[in-house]
């Protein structure tokens, strides 16, 4: 059972749970199987503590705790909701001791390298190159015009 701050009861839920990490870790690069762990982890905790209800308190305290150390831009997500800060200040101080806590990127992961752009192979343009009247025309046995089938095509080159 989890004791809810306002003195409700309900019954432990792993995808309420689940659901409330992953939207923590919302577009940031955490594999999914991550998260499952991380609440096998607090369920194994959990039961070894022995106990029959938990609070909300110490059930978020576990998660952020956990949340710390995998990515702090998905720790300060879930103490922003989990704490529900009333202005900014408790945000920032937040912000701060992650920051004094070391000196490393939010993620504790190598800086991306910047993209690349898409290159296309940009082919020369087409020249048209008009037909050209030989001073001798060729005729056919009827008399007609007929015109050589290198006249009139496009050079590439």
């Amino acid at each position: 059972m989890v004791s809810k701050q306002d003195n409700r009861r309900e019954e432990f839920n792993r995808e309420k749970l689940i659901s409330g990490i992953r939207k923590a870790c919302t577009k940031r690069p955490i594999a999914s199987r991550t998260v499952d762990r991380m609440v096998d982890d607090i369920e194994a905790e959990l039961q070894q503590l022995g106990n029959a209800e938990v609070s909300t308190t110490a059930l978020g305290t576990m998660v952020m705790e956990r949340l710390r150390e995998l990515d702090r831009v998905a720790y300060i997500r879930y103490a922003s909701v989990y704490r529900a800060f009333q202005d900014i200040e408790s945000f920032e101080e937040v912000v701060r001791d992650l920051r004094d806590e070391s000196q490393l990127p939010l993620l504790n992961m190598p800086p991306a390298l910047p993209k690349r752009g898409r290159r296309r192979l940009v082919e020369p343009e087409a020249e048209f190159l008009p037909t050209q009247k030989k001073e001798s025309a060729d005729n056919d046995k009827d008399g007609q015009e007929t015109i050589s089938p290198q006249q009139g095509l496009i050079n590439q080159d």
